[in-house]
Parts: C-alpha cells; structure tokens; sequence
C-alpha cells in the first residue's frame, strides 16, 4: 500500500503541476449518446467529479450547472458530500431510469450536432468539463486501451507525457486516423481515475506523429476516485472489471440485436477478456507488446501499427455509401412506421 501511496502522490502533483488550477481529484467521464432507429436517444452514465469540498456548502451551492455548446442545459445535477454529481430521481420520471442518466426527451433539449459536443459543469465556481459524442445505431466501434497500446508502456506511457518525452507506440496515429476515415468510430477506453480524464484527453488528442493526430473520440476512465482505481490496477490486477462493465454499458445503448463492436486493441490478456467477454470476434483483437509487435490468434510476429495500416482496407473495410443510403432510409420508414 505504501507504493500505491507514493504512485497516488506523484500523480497528483503532477496533475496540479501541468494542469494550473484544475482540481486533481475532479474530472468527467465522456458521455456517448445514441440515436435509435425511431429517432429516439440513449445515453451512458453521467459521471462527474468535483472532489470533496474543503469548505461547507450550503444546499443551493450543492447545484451543478450544466452546459452543452455553451447553451445551458433545461437541467441540473446535485453534488453529495464525496463531490460526486447525480440526478435527482423525478416525480414524472419513468420507473426505473437511472440516476446517472437523462430521458431521451431531455436529451433532445441539448440540440446535440453528430459527432463532439462540449459539456461544461460548473459548482461553487468550479469547473470540469466532457465531450458528448452523438453517434447513429448503425455505428461500427473500434475500442482501443490507452497505457501500454497507444503509449508503448503501462507505467511510463503516464509519466513520460508530463514531463514532455514522446512515449506512443510507433505508427498508431497513421493507423487510427484511417480507421476513422473508413467509417469507423474510435473509443478510447482506460482504467485511469476520473480526476485523470482531462489529462488523459489532452495527451490522446495532442499526440502527433509526422503531422497526423489521433482521430477524436469519446475517453471512457474509471468513474472511481484515483486510490480505488490504482488499487485495482495495481494491487488487485483487475482492471478488465470496470472495463467490461464500461462497454457492456455502450453496447446497451445500441438495438439488442447487433453488436457495435467491430475490433479491440490492447495490450493486456486482461483487455483481450474484456473484448471477448462483448462479442469482439478473436480475430479482430490485436494485442501490442512494447516492442510494437501485435499478436493475433495467439501467433507473435513482427506485424506492427504500421503493418496494418498498409493493409487497413482490407482488416477495416470501407462503409459503403450505400450502407449510409440505407441507413437513412430505414430512419425514414420506421419514423413513419411509430409516428403516432
């Protein structure tokens, strides 16, 4: 426990050094919300994070503001004394809606645009914020694990970036931004805390190699506070719990009958159960070491980002544009088919 402490410390006081006034211990999960085939909306949980307070707060200081493309929301949340935000469980609401989570009537208050949205909370004069990602039913997901399969190391794929040395695994920029640009989404998924999403956010979406930057894409952590989320990362070795949990959640948002999930990168055997454990097809589940090796089916070769990237059109199809035409048809039909 003693080196979980001194890891938590560091941690810290890198997030305050880099960071400027941000709150080490407050933090945002990205939201994915999406689009069913009646025009209806799901979303994932809300998990926001201010940190304990120092000071008492009185019952209307409690409330957090919440505002999406800086218009502010029809709602709010309330804080509880650990610094966590949640929904209030309305009169009206129907039996059953969790308390991390708005109804789709709410949903279409934020006049969500396709693709990022910037959601701001704001407590007590503080402030964290999110993106939210509106995605279509008929998206196809691309999971990708951050430390140790974007960056070329666990430990030191956290550290290395704060201190300004390049720690990404060769290639995977290149790679990810033609995935994207075949019609695929990227989920970027980690067991990071949730006081260490921006940071997170910042190193993805900073990252550059020769010109190009990893394509956007929602930041699921942890919603656990930094010492809970080291100790299952490190002392318990179980990460693959929350991340199993995390896509099961995603995977709820889509009609029952198909699976989003197309393929998962990481670099664990941890990350290949959670794969499997969703419906990821083994042979769309590449597993990096940190000398940039990708295994595939259980066979160790010298296949590397790069590899893949010179073959992408074939391991990651293009969407067709008739598969967009289709889509949009099959909207159309069953608007109709449930218009009252």
């Amino acid at each position: 426990m003693n080196t979980v402490g001194r890891i938590g410390s560091y941690i810290g006081r890198s997030v305050r050094t880099v960071s400027g006034t941000l709150n080490p211990f407050g933090g945002a999960v990205d939201i994915i919300v999406v689009k069913q085939p009646d025009g209806s909306l799901k979303s994932s949980p809300w998990y926001v994070r201010f940190g304990k307070f120092q000071e008492v707060l009185k019952a209307k200081e409690k409330v957090v503001n919440v505002s999406v493309n800086g218009v502010e929301a029809g709602f709010r949340m309330n804080l509880d004394s650990r610094g966590q935000a949640y929904f209030l469980r309305e009169l009206d609401m129907i039996d059953g809606d969790s308390l991390t989570t708005r109804t789709s009537e709410q949903l279409a208050t934020l006049n969500l645009k396709e693709g990022k949205n910037v959601v701001v909370f704001t407590c007590s004069k503080r402030q964290v914020d999110a993106c939210i990602y509106l995605w279509r039913w008929d998206t196809n997901i691309v999971v990708s694990d951050v430390d140790g399969t974007i960056t070329r190391s666990d430990v030191l794929g956290q550290f290395m970036p704060l201190v300004g040395v390049d720690w990404s695994q060769s290639g995977v920029a290149h790679l990810f931004s033609a995935i994207k640009e075949n019609g695929y989404q990227l989920l970027f998924q980690s067991a990071r805390a949730i006081s260490q999403a921006y940071l997170t956010r910042q190193f993805l979406f900073n990252l550059m190699q020769d010109g190009k930057g990893l394509p956007e894409g929602p930041v699921l952590t942890s919603p656990d506070g930094l010492f809970r989320s080291l100790f299952r990362e490190v002392v318990t070795r179980s990460p693959h719990e929350f991340k199993i949990t995390c896509l099961q959640d995603v995977k709820a948002l889509f009609p029952s009958d198909r699976n989003p999930f197309y393929a998962g990168f990481g670099n664990r055997d941890t990350d290949k159960v959670s794969y499997l454990k969703v419906g990821i097809p083994e042979g769309k589940i590449f597993t990096i070491d940190p000398k940039g090796q990708i295994v595939m089916n259980h066979h160790i070769d010298t296949k590397s980002y790069t590899f893949i990237h010179g073959c992408v059109d074939d391991m990651f199809p293009p969407l067709s544009s008739r598969e967009q035409i289709c889509y949009r048809q099959s909207v159309i039909t069953k608007r109709r088919y449930f218009r009252p």
